[in-house]
């Protein structure tokens, strides 16, 4: 029977009910998930933790419940690891913090922390990012987005700070076949620095790119599908780089060949993100051209939400590159004419496999007139 609040006294914590909170919290605020055991400006390590009660000991304490008994306020469901400044925080405004806010938020937490931990070491991975020719990098590349959507993923990263591939880069972007090209020669240089030091064959790569479509392509064919890779996409709705929870949905892509006029130039117009009509390719290849289109029913910014759609891409993307090649002998290369999601563009780029495909040439709009130029050859 719960006792009256007037009996209701304040008793030290037991210590094995101290200790089971620094566990299901991980030592971390259950508010802002700061780390409670090191100093975040000099780095010593001390005991900065603070056992908040959700319902006060006192009467008069914040959201203090009558009803409740001494042993049901000092059980670990009432009770809260949090910083000095959030414990300060809710007990000195507890209209703004109600017990089911703080109810969710130790909920929310501690189930995220033994999502995380639950997650074996042959699942860890490392990270790497290229960002080439973007505005507001950082909306993108911010370090707590890209680990977030690598724990959603159900893997870890293993370092602390994520491999850039665009890091030092001594070659300003400018929109030219050259300077393409350039842009191309060197990132096969960085990958070749990180991955013969830094990265191992036999682990996890979690990709983060955006970028010119060329230079996403040129990526995918240095990482190669022989690597263990997750590539993921930038989303325009919901977390920048997470996978959305619970979606499934699949996409039928579509293969047309729209123009059957020649047997030497053959272009394969990927048009999922937006539509590419056949006089943007003729006006570049000339009208004596075959032209294909790997397409969906509506192109679209927005269709990829799952893994399942990329590797469904790139399932019909190898099979037109094979078609290609089967009824175009006399073709010597693809002109290839881009209009795609980030991570298309990369798994792409890892599918093709130079020393047995035709050799594709990449165009890419370079200029105000939304022309498609020449860019770089991959293969050959």
């Amino acid at each position: 029977m719960a006792k009256n609040s007037s009996e209701v006294k304040r008793t030290a914590l037991e210590e094995k009910t101290k200790i089971f909170l620094w566990g299901m919290t991980a030592g971390r605020c259950e508010i802002c998930n700061k780390l409670l055991y090191i100093d975040s400006k000099f780095g010593d390590t001390a005991n900065f933790a603070e056992n908040a009660h959700i319902h006060a000991v006192g009467k008069n304490g914040p959201r203090h419940v009558d009803e409740m008994s001494k042993e049901e306020i000092n059980k670990i469901e009432n009770l809260m690891l949090l910083c000095a400044e959030h414990h300060h925080l809710i007990d000195t405004k507890p209209e703004n913090y109600p017990d089911n806010t703080l109810i969710e938020c130790k909920k929310h937490h501690e189930e995220r922390i033994r999502k995380i931990t639950e997650i074996q070491d042959d699942a860890s991975c490392k990270i790497v990012t290229f960002f080439s020719n973007i505005d507001n990098v950082e909306i993108f590349s911010a370090e707590m987005l890209l680990k977030r959507a690598v724990v959603k993923a159900n893997l870890y990263p293993r370092q602390d700070a994520p491999i850039s591939l665009d890091e030092g880069s001594q070659t300003r972007y400018i929109p030219t076949k050259e300077n393409l090209v350039e842009k191309a020669n060197e990132l096969e240089y960085q990958i070749k620095q990180a991955f013969n030091g830094i990265v191992k064959k036999n682990e996890v790569i979690a990709i983060f790119s955006l970028a010119p479509q060329p230079l996403l392509f040129k990526l995918g064919t240095l990482i190669s599908d022989q690597l263990n890779v997750q590539v993921f996409q930038c989303h325009r709705e919901g977390e920048k780089w997470s996978w959305p929870e619970n979606e499934f949905t699949r996409i039928k892509y579509l293969i047309k060949k729209t123009c059957d006029k020649s047997e030497e130039t053959v272009a394969m117009v990927i048009d999922l993100s937006a539509q590419i009509i056949d006089n943007r390719v003729t006006v570049v290849l000339g009208d004596e051209c075959t032209i294909f289109h790997l397409t969906i029913e509506s192109p679209n910014r927005l269709f990829v939400k799952n893994k399942k759609i990329q590797d469904d891409f790139v399932k019909s993307f190898r099979s037109l590159m094979e078609q290609i090649k089967n009824e175009y002998p006399n073709a010597d290369k693809i002109h290839v004419f881009p209009a795609m999601p980030n991570s298309l563009a990369i798994r792409a780029g890892m599918d093709i496999m130079p020393k047995v495909d035709l050799p594709i040439v990449i165009y890419d709009v370079l200029s105000a007139g939304n022309e498609f130029t020449e860019t770089i050859e991959i293969g050959g």
